[in-house]
């Protein structure tokens, strides 16, 4: 791929694909170092600017890592989740097992999203609990729950900071959940929740909101997950193919 000044994408747009499909390609293996600016912008004639402006859309894509005096390097490859298990992350380039550390869990007033994916009450109250999935010891996934206290009026005096949380459901209440029904959205982190997360503020992300249903048909947990768009990929396998475009 060549860069042409006659295309209709802008150059930094041209540029970025050129290396991003020397990444994919695995032509750049991970480690591997970039050019310099001043090498760029002397190989294809291009303003320092729009090199800088590619370089910062690979870094957003999690392709590529910036170190300050060292250079720009090939990222490593982003951790592969299945669509349908949110929380299973492959063991491939993993060297320890998936971590869940618990942040807080309080009572609050819900806001006006959770009141109504939980079909609670005007007065009713929640129990806010977040957590942070890490792998290998780097946080991917920010979790923040909520569950209408009338259900688990005493859950923070459960074994919730030390065991999974469907086990701790399971065992303390006796809930079995019937479906979860899960949407996802592509957003970018705020600065809070990118400190958390060990990411830059205004990086991109997905958020994946779901409501959990027991056999009843009640909502019991709606929970709002966002997850580093730089270090994390879904995958969906479908036996009945789709038809259409």
């Amino acid at each position: 791929m060549k860069l042409s000044r006659k295309n209709a994408l802008p150059l930094y747009h041209q540029l970025r694909e050129l290396l991003r499909e020397k990444i994919e390609s695995g032509v750049w293996q991970p480690g591997h170092r970039l050019p310099s600016e001043n090498e760029f912008v002397a190989e294809y004639e291009l303003s320092r600017a729009t090199v800088r402006q590619a370089l910062q859309l690979l870094e957003n894509d999690g392709l590529v890592e910036r170190m300050q005096g060292r250079g720009t390097f090939v990222g490593r490859p982003k951790l592969s989740q299945d669509l349908g298990m949110l929380l299973t992350i492959s063991a491939n380039g993993t060297r320890t097992p998936p971590v869940i550390r618990v942040l807080s869990l309080n009572q609050i007033s819900p806001g006006a999203v959770a009141a109504l994916r939980l079909a609670l009450d005007g007065d009713e109250r929640v129990w806010d609990f977040r957590r942070v999935f890490t792998v290998d010891g780097e946080p991917l996934m920010l979790l923040a729950s909520n569950f209408p206290v009338r259900f688990f009026p005493d859950l923070n005096e459960t074994d919730v900071f030390h065991k999974s949380l469907h086990h701790t459901l399971a065992e303390h209440y006796g809930l079995e959940q019937l479906r979860q029904h899960k949407e996802v959205e592509v957003t970018i982190l705020d600065g809070a929740e990118a400190e958390v997360l060990g990411a830059n503020a205004g990086a991109p992300a997905l958020v994946i909101t779901q409501v959990s249903y027991l056999k009843d048909g009640q909502p019991f947990e709606y929970r709002r997950t966002l997850v580093r768009g730089d270090r994390c990929k879904y995958y969906v396998d479908v036996t009945s193919p789709e038809i259409g475009a």
